[in-house]
């Protein structure tokens, strides 16, 4: 007969059926459950209580995500001081197909990230007329940046405008002031030769 030494309930072991076979039993489980705690490997006491770690996901905010996903186009609009009459015009800009009407100087337009067809000119006061100044190209607006791009009006009509990310030149400026020239040296000639035949007549 083998002799087994008393000791705590949650550590001594159990008897088997068979004489001279002794079997481990688990320590008991209180009522209402599992104690909540960690087992010591030696006496099977608790330890410690039983941290149980799990991984919170958020999910972004809708402001948040709008925000971060798009980004700000500025347009700055301008026209010559030879052409002051398309200062009663508005702006035509087109947005990969979608118009928008807007005053000369900075306007913006809040995009989704990523390369914009953007389209400008200058709205012709009367309808069925060409537009002044049309001009179209590629931007690319970075998420949660300002992308700022200046477009200026051409002197002359059927002229194609500038558009680009710094101060632009007037197009067809060198060819408007020579015509201003020489339409404003014609209008003195004939006021010269019109005082002159009105001297001939007085005389």
């Amino acid at each position: 007969m083998t002799a087994v030494r008393s000791g705590p309930v949650h550590a001594a072991p159990a008897t088997s059926a068979v004489p001279g076979v002794v079997r481990s039993v688990p320590p008991p489980t209180p009522p209402g459950g599992t104690t909540g705690r960690h087992a010591r490997r030696e006496t099977g006491a608790p330890s410690g209580p039983l941290v149980r770690l799990r991984t919170v996901v958020r999910a972004p905010e809708p402001e948040r995500a709008l925000e971060v996903a798009s980004g700000r186009l500025v347009i700055d609009s301008s026209y010559s001081r030879l052409t002051p009459h398309l200062g009663a015009r508005r702006v035509a800009v087109s947005v990969d197909g979608l118009p928008w009407r807007f005053a000369w100087g900075r306007t913006p337009i809040d995009l989704p990230a990523g390369r914009h067809l953007v389209e400008i000119e200058v709205e012709h006061g009367r309808a069925g007329r060409r537009a002044w100044g049309h001009v179209a190209d590629a931007v690319p607006v970075a998420a949660g940046h300002t992308v700022e791009v200046f477009y200026r009006a051409p002197a002359l009509p059927r002229l194609a405008g500038s558009l680009g990310p710094s101060r632009q030149r007037t197009a067809g400026f060198s060819l408007c002031a020579a015509l201003l020239l020489l339409g404003g040296a014609a209008v003195l000639a004939g006021l010269a030769l019109l005082v002159t035949a009105l001297v001939q007549l007085v005389a």
